[in-house]
């Protein structure tokens, strides 16, 4: 019997709704799980190191961002918990992260092997599926994060991540909200001050 801690019912409510899984294969992933906190602004999956993990995070929010040749950040996508994080090009190729994931709060994450999750398909058809289904959820999200650049205005892409995610304006740096809308944060108090009239 392991003596790994178990994953909190939030988290195991998130994967089940990705692809729900037997107890069986409940008992093995519980025993493949490790946690881990981090402060506001230790990274989560850092510039050069290669992904050998998935990770849930439990609490807190993570930026995926990237850095121009004049040394500003453009934030690719927030992470809100619960979700999943983990730079996933990496830990499909084996390349080293390009992508950097940052915690933004202080946050708890949930990490699970790779290669102990892949050991455990053959036994459990069901995780093979969860990881499928995984995949599908981050294509559709990069497919809406894409279509919103190409046709919604600033104002528009603000009002569709505050419905979707109120708390964050309370939560995080108003300049991180703006790295990720692709504007200044003197734009960004523009928007937020019509808003509020």
């Amino acid at each position: 019997m392991s003596d790994a801690p178990a994953l909190p019912p939030r988290l195991v409510h998130v994967v089940n709704a990705i692809h729900p899984q037997p107890d069986d294969a409940w008992g093995a992933l519980h025993a493949l799980v490790t946690r881990r906190t981090y402060a506001a602004r230790d990274h989560v999956s850092p510039l050069g190191s290669v992904q050998r993990s998935v990770g849930l995070l439990e609490h807190g929010h993570v930026r995926a961002y990237v850095t121009t040749a004049d040394g500003k950040h453009y934030n690719k996508h927030l992470f809100v918990a619960p979700t999943l994080v983990g730079d996933y090009a990496s830990l499909l190729t084996g390349e080293p992260v390009v992508v950097p994931q940052q915690a933004l709060t202080p946050c708890v994450v949930w990490w699970i092997d790779r290669d102990a999750l892949h050991d455990l398909e053959a036994r459990h058809p069901s995780i093979a599926m969860l990881q499928r289904r995984f995949a599908e959820a981050l294509y559709l999200a990069k497919e809406q994060r894409e279509l919103e650049i190409a046709t919604l205005d600033a104002t528009a892409r603000y009002d569709a991540l505050v419905r979707a995610h109120p708390e964050l304006d309370q939560a995080i740096p108003l300049y991180e909200i703006s790295a990720y809308l692709g504007i200044t944060p003197t734009q960004l108090s523009r928007i937020r001050r019509r808003r509020a009239r």
